[in-house]
């Protein structure tokens, strides 16, 4: 399947089985999603984005985000997506890793943006969506939710149903928290967006959709399908014992009045050069995590990890920033745990 082509209407001959799959993929996001309607095509979250973009902000228009300079996604920057679309990029207001609701209502009536995105990269607690969302839909605008990161839990019903809750159109990536093969996916409740995805996909936004992808990715919904409500469950719950384990050793992650988090990422707030140094001493101890310093429990959790295992792990990260070499521990632990769960 990585090397056949099928299209909408069909031009090629021997894709019916092709065609089988496209259809089972589409039907099984949902079902999981439950949208009235599924685009498997994005080769990724951010083609996803810019094609949500297209149908909704058009170009030469005004979109609202989170700053993506700070936790918003980088792609927002002036000189990325809104560079190619001519758009005018405003920041919602923002604190504590936390949209402000009030304000950014009377922010949103004031300016009136075509399109406000909700997501961001460092993502603790679900968006205010159905706030956004009335203010929005009351002068004709339309509410874009990029849920990449948090994917796998919204699937698994454990974060928020942003589609429910007022969003016109839900993405993401489906290899984050959604345990898929690398790729986008893009899910509405509206025909007409719905129309003109389908219609902006083809020799526009993508001319070849990758069905060995479609087919994995079926084959990940099918087993969100089934398992993902304890999945996300699980994820969220080692999220919130890793946190609270690291802050007993004083490593202090962010907390809010909201709690550390709801989501699967655990937030360090380290500077920028100093979350570098964590960054490659952890790495070399076999602890991956990245520069801000982000740790999420979605992989351990597939793995079968659990409570025990995350005060386990705050004891290495601890350890190897104290200057201990745990990396053979590290590579104990992780060994016990082999098996993928949730399929």
């Amino acid at each position: 399947m990585a090397s056949r082509y099928a299209l909408r209407p069909e031009f090629y001959g021997g894709t019916a089985r092709i065609h089988d799959v496209w259809e089972i993929a589409e039907n099984l996001g949902k079902e999981v999603f439950n949208a009235d309607y599924c685009h498997v095509s994005p080769l990724s979250g951010h083609v996803a984005l810019m094609m949500s973009l297209y149908v909704t902000a058009g170009k030469n228009s005004t979109i609202a985000c989170v700053d993506p300079s700070g936790d918003g996604y980088p792609g927002l920057m002036p000189d990325k997506i809104p560079d190619l679309f001519n758009y005018k990029v405003v920041n919602l207001p923002y604190r504590d890793h936390q949209i402000l609701i009030d304000e950014a209502v009377q922010f949103i009536e004031s300016l009136k943006p075509r399109v406000v995105v909700l997501g961001s990269s460092l993502i603790l607690y679900p968006f205010p969506v159905k706030e956004v969302s009335e203010v929005v839909h009351g002068y004709g605008g339309y509410v874009v939710y990029d849920g990449s990161h948090v994917l796998g839990l919204i699937a698994g019903g454990r974060f928020q149903k942003p589609l429910a809750e007022g969003a016109d159109i839900l993405l993401g990536s489906t290899h984050k928290s959604f345990f898929g093969p690398q790729g986008g996916i893009i899910l509405t409740n509206s025909p007409e967006l719905h129309k003109a995805l389908s219609e902006s996909t083809f020799h526009k936004f993508v001319d070849n959709i990758h069905f060995n992808r479609v087919a994995a990715l079926a084959v990940a919904l099918d087993e969100m399908r089934r398992n993902g409500r304890l999945y996300a469950e699980r994820v969220i719950e080692n999220a919130v014992e890793l946190a609270s384990c690291l802050d007993r050793l004083s490593l202090k992650p962010f907390k809010s009045s909201s709690g550390y988090t709801e989501s699967h990422q655990v937030y360090l707030p380290f500077n920028v050069s100093e979350g570098v140094r964590v960054r490659d001493l952890l790495e070399k101890n076999r602890i991956i995590v990245d520069m801000p310093v982000r740790l999420g429990t979605a992989e351990v959790t597939r793995r079968g990890m659990g409570l025990k295992q995350m005060s386990q792990i705050s004891k290495l990260i601890k350890s190897a920033l104290n200057g201990e070499d745990v990396s053979a521990e590290a590579r104990l632990l992780a060994s016990r745990f082999r098996t993928v769960r949730y399929t």
